[in-house]
């Protein structure tokens, strides 16, 4: 079948869904049950992620932006949505993790799955999945809003036809060419060094700040041109003018205090000019293909709430230590659709602790799962079988848990210790394979 079948297909089926789902009643409904950074605590027994500025979500996009609509009263209410989907590489994406003992040391770099952008249907399937979220991104926009879409040569031009027929053509602002250093070169054609950002606003009203970029005079010197303002920096003279839509920005480097691990991760400068030209402070800002969690982090430093969805599990853990470790920020909620399967799973992983000298330790750890490649596979068992807290990201203790929101009143990275306190004592954590556990004791 060709792929302007595959479009057609696309758009008609995305929309029947859209409608079909909007036309439903009920849904899930999301409550909180992870508070991080809290501010005093709250008496009631359950809390809804609505009354929180600053919300992670765990779980499908799309039943969660049906949430948003149904039950939040979001819609119209989102400034900018960011969205850096699967780009259709027929690709498995992995993070990169180390297990730490110390008896054993740090281990080598090991991969861990992250997210799948593997598509045997075709490309229609892909098209469908995007053109019916797509619809509910433009519910969930204010009239003044606009939308991102982040994405490479596998399906940019498919995806701006969906745009332009789902946001309008006139309603195209931009095509952003996001270029970088990094990425393999090919004997084959030219070395591909560009992401595109697609850029829709809802109306012909939409919000945008001109943002300026630095203009190099030629040779570096000063032109003198009377009304011209010139500065001088250490290359030489340049004036300021308004920005292009070809963007050279760095990718997260190997070293860089950015770097999470998560395959994929986008720089914060990246976010941080889309944020700024689209939105003003206190503006809400969602991500719902989270990944790394980059646009929450921007968000927290820039004075923007925040809405973030994934369904992975590595996503989910990374992304809640990256935010709980941002000097001042604000308090954020993680939500999830109270399932029976979600249930099921957060009892798998067997955790223990020790209370010793008005501490609480953890003294050993054994996962649920662990998904790596074969070789990763055997130093990951080593690891385990010997010292199963090397596998610990990080957790979380709430002295005095409720019953059904954990509120973390501390974080401790590994399998470091916290103060013992007197209460009913909650710990959720999650170790580096995405895989989160629980335990309680009163104290």
């Amino acid at each position: 079948m060709s792929k302007v079948n595959d479009l057609l297909n696309a758009l008609a089926g995305g929309r029947a869904l859209y409608e079909e789902i909007m036309q439903r009643e009920g849904c899930c409904t999301y409550e909180v049950q992870e508070l991080y950074r809290p501010e005093g605590r709250r008496s009631t027994a359950s809390e809804q992620a609505k009354e929180y500025d600053h919300v992670l979500a765990s779980g499908d996009n799309l039943a969660y932006m049906e949430y948003l609509l149904k039950k939040g009263n979001m819609a119209g209410k989102i400034q900018i949505i960011y969205v850096d989907p699967p780009f259709f590489t027929n690709s498995k994406y992995q993070a990169s993790v180390r297990l730490e003992s110390a008896k054993l040391g740090k281990s080598p770099v090991i991969k861990t799955g992250a997210y799948d952008d593997r598509w045997e249907s075709s490309m229609e399937h892909y098209l469908t999945m995007l053109t019916v979220r797509f619809y509910m991104m433009k519910d969930l926009l204010s009239e003044t809003g606009c939308i991102w879409v982040h994405l490479d040569w596998h399906g940019a031009h498919y995806v701006k036809m969906l745009l332009d027929e789902i946001f309008g053509e006139s309603n195209f602002v931009n095509e952003i060419a996001w270029m970088y250093k990094s990425g393999g070169a090919s004997k084959r054609s030219f070395a591909r060094k560009h992401d595109t950002l697609l850029f829709y606003s809802k109306t012909h009203n939409y919000k945008f700040n001109i943002l300026k970029e630095k203009s190099y005079n030629r040779q570096f010197k000063p032109y003198r041109f009377k009304g011209v303002e010139e500065f001088e920096d250490e290359i030489g003279w340049y004036t300021l003018v308004n920005m292009k839509d070809v963007w050279n920005i760095d990718m997260v480097g190997r070293t860089s205090s950015e770097r999470t691990g998560y395959a994929t991760q986008k720089p914060e400068k990246l976010l941080e000019r889309i944020i700024y030209a689209c939105s003003d402070d206190g503006d809400i800002c969602a991500d719902f293909f989270s990944g790394s969690g980059t646009l929450g982090a921007v968000c927290d430093k820039t004075n923007r709430r925040w809405i973030m969805c994934d369904e992975g599990d590595v996503a989910t853990s990374s992304q809640i230590l990256r935010l709980s470790n941002i000097e001042r920020a604000a308090p954020f909620a993680v939500v999830r659709a109270d399932t029976l399967a979600d249930a099921e799973k957060f009892a798998r992983s067997a955790v223990s602790f020790s209370e010793e000298l008005g501490c609480l330790r953890m003294t050993d750890y054994k996962p649920d799962r662990f998904e790596l490649n074969v070789n990763d596979q055997d130093v990951a068992a080593k690891y385990i079988s010997e010292d199963g807290t090397s596998a610990i990201s990080f957790w979380s203790v709430d002295y005095d848990y409720d019953g059904k929101v954990h509120r973390a009143d501390e974080v401790v990275t590994k399998s470091d210790f916290c103060t013992l306190k007197e209460g009913k004592t909650h710990v959720i954590g999650y170790d580096v394979f995405g895989n989160r556990f629980q335990w309680g004791k009163t104290i």
